[in-house]
């Protein structure tokens, strides 16, 4: 099987049965991030980011259709895809070209694709606060220094307010986060994330879908339309 970037992305070990879930990790940070320099400052990036907390909260079940960019930049590699994901409380549903992730707010099942397998388990809570936007809300209070980069225009033309996490964790993987809130709607427009080994991501949000109607099988897995799939249970 040919290695890419986006399985590497994906994948910490097929064999070990345990994957990287960091996409969600940044959806979720991105409602969050920022900062300025100084008391006054920083009172201001702490209200963008309380009415980017309060906008994702009010948006109720929603949906949003992505793009990421992830880049090798010792090995001048990039790769990009699309995806979709669906939240509704501690639930989730995310559908990219080489997986499918649901989780029901207490089981995981993670399809791959080219493999036709699932891999069933049961997250802990340390592993589901990087993979879920509820349980990172706490980042910006107390986890990451910010900075306030000002205010600018989106790919789409869109006033965005831009702003710098830098967390605080020793040893954390991460060495910022750069993201755009859109001005209107206080919700993510771009995350760029930014790692200590010298690889890039970059999510741009392009449309969500608010205040849906989502029923709870929406993220679970049903073995039912994937007859030809091989389930594996890691619990």
């Amino acid at each position: 099987m040919r290695k890419t970037l986006i399985h590497s992305f994906f994948l910490s070990g097929r064999k070990a049965g345990r994957y990287n879930f960091r996409f969600l990790a940044i959806a979720c940070v991105c409602l969050l991030g920022g900062g300025m320099t100084g008391f006054a400052q920083n009172a201001k990036v702490k209200e963008y980011l309380d009415q980017s907390a309060s906008a994702f909260t009010k948006a109720g079940a929603l949906s949003a259709y992505f793009t990421m960019n992830i880049k090798d930049v010792s090995n001048k590699i990039t790769e990009s895809f699309d995806g979709t994901i669906e939240l509704k409380e501690a639930k989730f549903h995310m559908d990219t070209p080489d997986m499918e992730t649901w989780f029901d707010g207490k089981t995981q099942w993670v399809l791959q694709k080219k493999w036709d397998e699932v891999n069933v388990s049961e997250p802990k809570e340390q592993e589901i606060q990087s993979i879920h936007p509820a349980f990172i809300f706490s980042i910006y209070q107390k986890g990451c220094s910010y900075k306030y980069l000002g205010e600018k225009k989106d790919t789409k033309g869109r006033k965005v307010q831009e702003l710098e996490l830098i967390p605080r964790a020793k040893g954390s993987e991460l060495a910022k986060i750069v993201m755009q809130i859109n001005a209107d709607d206080f919700m993510p427009a771009k995350i760029h994330i930014f790692y200590k080994n010298k690889i890039e991501n970059i999510i741009y949000i392009h449309k969500y879908q608010k205040k849906l109607n989502l029923a709870d099988s929406a993220f679970v897995f049903n073995p039912k339309n994937y007859p030809n799939v091989e389930v594996i249970d890691l619990r």
